[in-house]
Order: C-alpha cells, then structure tokens, then sequence
C-alpha cells in the first residue's frame, strides 16, 4: 500500500515498461542450513522484475510499450540467520537518454526462530518484504520523482 501511495505521486502520464539483468553470482540465501530460492522461477532477479512490474501496474504505472524503461540490475542479495541486504542497480531511460542512475541499498534484522525450519520460513517472508522496501526507496528517492 506504501509503494502505491508513493506512485500515486508521479505524473498522470508516467509510463515505464521494466527489464531487468541476470541474478548476482554473490547471490546467498540460507538460513541455518536451510537455502531457498526466490519464490516463482528461482530466480531473485526475475522476482524482482515481477515485483517492480505489479507495483507498477496497479499503480497505473506500466506500459510494456514504454517509451521510458526501469532497468533493474539486482547487485546482491543477502539473507541469513535474523538479517537481509539487497543491493540493486537502477537506471531510467527514455530512448537511448539516461534519467536516472543510482545504486540503492537496503538491509532488513529480526528475531531469528529458534527451530530451524521457522527460521528459514521468517527468512522467506522478511526476503520478500525487504523488495518491497527497495522498490518504495526506489520510488520515494526525490530523483527518481524528478525523472518522472
């Protein structure tokens, strides 16, 4: 809801169509002894190409056709026992001409479970909720705003 308040902002004709780059070789989810993959395909950066494309297209945002494209580069993911990083690479172009570029960092902690099978499933879920917090940085980011 978040995400879609913060689109709500962008001007009425913001349109974007969304590509994204291959998953990062440093690439490490496990927790305990537990590794999981990005829900879907298994693969994170197709995960966050789905989740920027949705929050986009709820929000009204999304064109396939686009003249202005969202590229996602995920850098690193990152979770383990209590703690989550992504670390992704965004760049907005209308044509050939670059709008925005920049970096975007975000980590998440919690309470690590004691049974490890509970851990690996609140690792799952915070994995999850940590995209939706790189992509609100994405769209509350005054840059990002402006290239719209």
């Amino acid at each position: 809801m978040a995400n879609q308040m913060t689109l709500a902002r962008l001007p009425a004709g913001a349109r974007y169509r969304v590509t994204t780059g291959a998953d990062p070789s440093s690439a490490q989810t496990s927790v305990r002894t537990i590794r999981f993959a990005a829900p879907g395909s298994g693969s994170w950066s197709s995960y966050l190409n789905e989740a920027l494309r949705t929050e986009l297209s709820t929000a009204g945002n999304y064109d396939s056709s686009a003249t202005e494209a969202i590229e996602a580069t995920l850098l690193d993911v990152h979770v383990s026992d209590g703690k989550a990083e992504l670390v992704a690479h965004f760049v907005v172009r209308r044509d050939q001409t670059i709008r925005y570029d920049k970096v975007l960092r975000v980590s998440k902690q919690w309470d690590s479970q004691f049974l490890a099978v509970l851990a690996a499933s609140d690792g799952l879920n915070q994995t999850s909720a940590i995209f939706q917090d790189l992509l609100r940085k994405l769209f509350e980011d005054p840059d990002f705003v402006a290239a719209a």
